[in-house]
């Protein structure tokens, strides 16, 4: 772990910082062919996955 903090740009995350990615949850998806698609807040992310809830409360399970 002291490694991998001592890394240029990594930083430890405060509690507040880790409940909000803790109960962060799933986005909804969209299959495209093999890639499934999740819209995130940065923004759009796709990988090699199926999507588990098409346009609803699901989110993809990657392979």
């Amino acid at each position: 772990m002291k490694i991998i903090l001592n890394l240029e740009g990594v930083k430890t995350l405060s509690k507040e910082e880790q409940s909000k990615i803790s109960g962060a949850g799933r986005y909804a998806c969209t299959q495209r062919g093999r890639m499934c698609c999740e819209l995130a807040p940065g923004g759009p992310f796709c990988d090699a996955g199926i999507c588990t809830g098409i346009g609803g409360s699901g989110g993809c399970l990657w392979y």
